[in-house]
């Protein structure tokens, strides 16, 4: 597969002309690379090379129903892999066969190899995600799992498999260091036997680390199925877990008709409902804290998703909300946080594979402003990084076989004066010198 680079779109997005606003915005999409399955998270490397992550499309294996598939079985395969486009163009797979779960027969909602950073040295670290029970990985962890309760409500909808039936993908659930030129493998934690001993958000036993950011020599990883955030030294010596709490939202909020699946929500009194946060990317911020976006769970309700900033304290407080189904957040090195949303509409609204996304930035001062809006040329975008040359990468269309896309963002933008947020966050942001979750520059100049 060789490098395509090439205008996604001849057009460029003027609002002030098209729609009569006050802000004066432009933005063209270019297509680095595509072909990928169920596209997630992207780094440059040391070298200039982009690595895409491909969690794969699962297979014909042993299958398990899951969450995040509304428990329709997701099965195992070895499809998944990382796509590297060096800086000549050439395009080509790495750690190719890699474990993989993903629906079947659609191979949508892929879970394999989700994302891989470096840290300031040049050292690779790789996260493999789950989706579901971890006890059903493999012998080891079901044996595990026998060993502690679940919840009566995931016992009657998504028991643990027999023995026969394990998934036999040990390497899923964990984060690793690893040589890109042997494919050598370095477990340095498993969230897997993590999630079944020690549950830390106390509700379903379910693992599916989705986002990993490395400063310093710590990694930060959000984990989707657990709802929670981990801070894990590099060497495996130290770990830390914090859970990300459950969004309250009105019965009123729900879709009309809608039927609930048992088991994904908790009643409360006053006509609330909690839900899942469902973290699913995070940033370090110019003031040290790490910021953790949420998608939020079934039903995945519309402007109801949050940022939570998780400071020395390690308590999660809300930074921003608004927002719909975040899948990445990163800070540029001026200070803005840019926020990638998969859909600016309920996932429940139409066809997942391809949901109108958008990307927002969030100034130093508070202010917000669409770079890149929904029906624009995001649809279903799922991870962010800010390249070498300081340009915007995004991982577009993440769910489905052969649909993703990495494109290239090129904005100008005049933000409207009136613009601004509730909250205010210039104290917080308001630093311009930024370890930005990407370490691209740092390792440009290591090198």
């Amino acid at each position: 597969m060789k490098l395509k680079s090439f205008a996604l779109t001849s057009l460029t997005f003027c609002f002030a002309a098209i729609c009569g606003t006050p802000n004066v915005q432009a933005a063209t999409l270019t297509k680095i690379v595509d072909g990928i399955s169920n596209a997630r998270g992207i780094s440059f490397g040391p070298d200039g090379s982009l690595y895409v992550a491909e969690p794969g499309i699962g297979g014909n294996g042993n299958c398990q129903p899951s969450p995040s598939t509304l428990f329709q079985p997701i099965c195992a395969g070895n499809t998944s892999s990382l796509v590297k486009v060096s800086p000549d163009g050439t395009t080509q797979r790495i750690l190719n066969n890699f474990e993989s779960l993903a629906e079947q027969p659609t191979g949508n909602q892929g879970a394999g190899i989700e994302d891989i950073q470096f840290d300031s040295q040049g050292n690779a670290y790789l996260l493999t995600g789950f989706a579901g029970y971890p006890g059903n990985r493999d012998l080891a962890t079901l044996n595990l799992g026998s060993q502690y309760p679940l919840p009566e409500k995931q016992l009657a909808t998504f028991p643990p498999s027999t023995p026969d039936k394990v998934l036999n993908t040990p390497l899923l659930g964990q984060l690793y260091k690893v040589d890109l030129k042997t494919g050598a493998l370095n477990s340095i934690f498993d969230f897997a036997k993590y999630e079944i001993t020690k549950n830390p958000d106390k509700g379903d036993v379910v693992t599916n680390p989705y986002d990993l950011t490395i400063n310093g020599d710590t990694a930060y990883v959000v984990d989707g199925g657990g709802n929670t955030a981990y801070k894990i030294k590099l060497d495996g010596s130290e770990s830390q877990v914090i859970a990300i709490p459950k969004t309250i939202i009105s019965d009123s909020d729900l879709p009309p008709g809608l039927q609930l699946p048992p088991g994904l929500l908790d009643e409360l009194p006053g006509g609330k409902i909690a839900i899942q946060a469902v973290p699913t990317g995070g940033a370090i911020g110019p003031d040290g804290a790490l910021y953790v976006g949420e998608y939020t769970g079934f039903p995945y309700p519309a402007g109801k998703s949050k940022i939570f900033r998780i400071g020395k304290d390690d308590k999660p407080e809300v930074f921003l909300d608004g927002f719909t189904h975040i899948t990445d957040l990163t800070f540029d090195d001026k200070g803005n946080l840019l926020v990638l949303q998969f859909s600016d509409k309920s996932q429940l609204g139409g066809d997942i594979t391809n949901l109108p996304g958008s990307l927002i930035e969030v100034a130093p001062d508070g202010t917000r402003t669409t770079l890149v809006a929904d029906g624009q040329g995001l649809d279903s975008a799922d991870g962010i990084d800010i390249g070498p040359d300081g340009k915007i990468y995004i991982t577009n269309r993440g769910v489905g076989p052969g649909l993703g896309e990495v494109l290239r963002v090129d904005t100008k933008v005049v933000p409207e004066p009136s613009s601004t947020i509730g909250l205010i966050v210039a104290g917080v942001i308001g630093a311009t010198s930024i370890l930005k979750r990407k370490r691209s520059k740092e390792l440009a100049k290591a090198n």
